[in-house]
């Protein structure tokens, strides 16, 4: 897979994913777009990266966009759609170096195209879960977790609770409970990055599987 191409086209996606987010929020009449941190690997690294210089203070009203959405104006949606595209570009280039290696360590062997974007997907998805985890912790976030989210298991565990009604205490709320609502220390974002493998992997294979049928049918 050729890694710089691969995150161009990333980049592209996620771009577009952050005007979607900014037009649904439009279309709803809220005061202030959604602001999805999901995915960024190079913000995480670089807002941690602040903090420990003791830099991050200056940086209050990112994190309050970031919690609560920004003011759509110009200036904030084009500050917005590129760094979406940084973000989304180095989330890309990493995925495409990790399916590389995997595909490098497995030759020879009958290890499906699928599984290994998966993983290669998971892998980058955990890191950033990681690096969000511990963003929530360093800045001190007003909220405890995100009310949307663009992951299967988000998905997943919201139609559980449509469907039924999860029981506090019960096996069911204490999962989701540590899938959704942010940690509280440091040794917790372990689990969120487990999550964010999970979720990784699954849209992985998701995703691979439908390229995969799509280029198989316009090769016949």
């Amino acid at each position: 897979m050729n890694a710089i191409r691969f995150a161009v086209y990333t980049g592209i996606l996620w771009t577009i994913a952050s005007v979607l987010l900014i037009e649904i929020s439009i279309i709803q009449g809220a005061p202030t777009a959604w602001v999805e941190l999901d995915f960024r690997l190079l913000s995480g690294t670089v807002l941690i990266i602040l903090n420990s210089l003791d830099l991050g203070t200056n940086l209050s009203e990112l994190i309050q966009y970031a919690q609560f959405g920004m003011p759509v104006n110009a200036l904030n949606t084009i500050t917005s759609l590129i760094t979406g595209f940084i973000d989304g570009f180095t989330s890309g280039f990493f995925i495409a170096i990790f399916y590389n290696f995997l595909s490098i360590i497995s030759e020879g062997k009958n290890f499906p195209t699928t599984i290994k974007f998966g993983i290669a997907t998971g892998i980058v998805l955990g890191i950033c879960s990681g690096l969000l985890a511990i963003v929530s912790i360093q800045y001190n976030f007003e909220m405890n977790s995100f009310g949307f989210a663009i992951r299967p298991m988000f998905l997943t565990f919201l139609g559980i609770s449509n469907i039924a009604q999860i029981t506090d205490g019960s096996f069911l709320s204490t999962v989701s409970k540590s899938y959704l609502i942010f940690p509280d220390g440091y040794g917790s974002t372990f689990e969120w990055g487990l999550w964010g493998f999970v979720d990784g992997f699954i849209g992985g294979v998701i995703l691979a599987l439908t390229f995969t049928r799509i280029r198989n049918y316009y090769r016949r």
